[in-house]
């Protein structure tokens, strides 16, 4: 049915352009050259001369990548260069080698480097609008690769994450984290933006660990601990020497800091965890702790509801008790004054009988 389809629209083609002078022989002689041969402007290409170009291409490409492999596995490793130029070294001939197949290719199908200057104007109309930000990562992963600011291995802080370079791509930068996750990030962030590199120079770093003893230490005393603890380690630098700093007091403590320096910086971590059992244990034996010293406790405020009330029905109940004891009493008075009345008026009595 596709066939039948295909046909019945050539022959309607054919009746449509049959008024204009197209004969159907011209057709089918142009549909027949368009596969043996087309033309893009001046330039002629052929089925076949595109496929051998495209031959060529993939040639070439295999030979450099071949080339890449052989420097990166025989050659490279034999000489004293570090990891990150034999990586900016490999990556250079694979753009390169991809440049030359292409235009092996290019030039065999017909297009010069006259035609490619004339592709070249129509790409960068194309840069202007929709690849401007792929060629800004092209050209910064090539700024990264000769400038070598950031090389493979490199351990760099870029933003809140952290890791080791893992492979410089063209328009981008593969960094492992210390989760073991990877992190692609665009070269033209790694060209324009802050990046912290801790292996640029030196693998040399600095360790800094903080101490708030309570105000009660002896500050001299505090520096010979710090000090001891740092020279007993073996991966820290003896020059430069370790130091103390005494960076202030507060309230109820003082703080310190202790500063030395590892020769591998990637060991930081391992030292820094040592350094703190050992502190650990010397300032356990000094008897000295970490901290503000244990205060009193504060008073204990016990709040009763309505004690006012209570405190004036006590006082009432007080009062109503003393005088109900008066009252008793001036009853027993009256009571024993007209018992002395009736005897004194009893012994009047006999006195006037006789």
């Amino acid at each position: 049915s596709g066939i039948v389809t295909l046909l019945c629209f050539l022959a309607a083609a054919l009746v449509a352009l049959a008024p204009l002078g197209y004969e159907s022989g011209d057709f089918l002689g142009n549909i027949r050259s368009a596969f043996v041969s087309f033309k893009i402007g001046d330039v002629t290409i052929s089925p076949s001369s595109a496929l051998v170009g495209m031959l060529i291409f993939a040639a070439a490409l295999a030979a450099t990548q071949g080339l890449r492999r052989w420097l990166d596995a025989r050659f490279l490793p034999l000489t004293r260069l570090d990891l990150g130029l034999r990586n900016s070294i490999s990556a250079t001939l694979g753009y390169a080698g991809f440049i030359f197949a292409a235009a092996l290719a290019l030039s065999h199908v017909g297009l010069g480097f006259e035609k490619l200057a004339i592709v070249a104007g129509a790409l960068s109309v194309g840069i202007g609008f929709g690849l401007q930000s792929i060629v800004n990562n092209f050209v910064s992963g090539l700024i990264l690769l000769w400038e070598r600011a950031i090389r493979v291995g490199d351990w760099v802080v870029v933003g809140d994450e952290q890791g080791y370079v893992k492979r410089i791509n063209v328009r981008s930068t593969e960094i492992e984290t210390f989760d073991r996750a990877t992190m692609i990030v665009p070269n033209s962030n790694l060209v324009a933006g802050v990046v912290k590199n801790w292996l640029r120079g030196d693998k040399v770093g600095r360790i800094k660990i903080a101490i708030s003893p309570h105000v009660g230490v002896d500050p001299e005393r505090m520096r010979d601990i710090l000090l001891a603890a740092a020279r007993a380690q073996e991966s820290v630098l003896r020059i430069p020497a370790p130091q103390v700093m005494f960076l202030g007091m507060e309230a109820n403590i003082f703080k310190f800091e202790l500063w030395c320096y590892v020769e591998d910086v990637e060991q930081s971590a391992r030292v820094r965890s040592d350094l703190h059992f050992d502190l650990y244990e010397r300032l356990h034996d000094a008897g000295i702790s970490i901290g503000p010293a244990a205060s009193p406790p504060p008073p204990t405020i016990v709040n009763i509801p309505e004690l006012d009330k209570l405190a004036a029905a006590a006082v009432a109940s007080a009062l109503a008790i003393e005088a109900n004891l008066a009252g008793v009493k001036s009853e027993d008075e009256r009571t024993e004054r007209s018992d002395d009345a009736k005897e004194d008026a009893a012994s009047l009595d006999d006195a006037q009988a006789k």
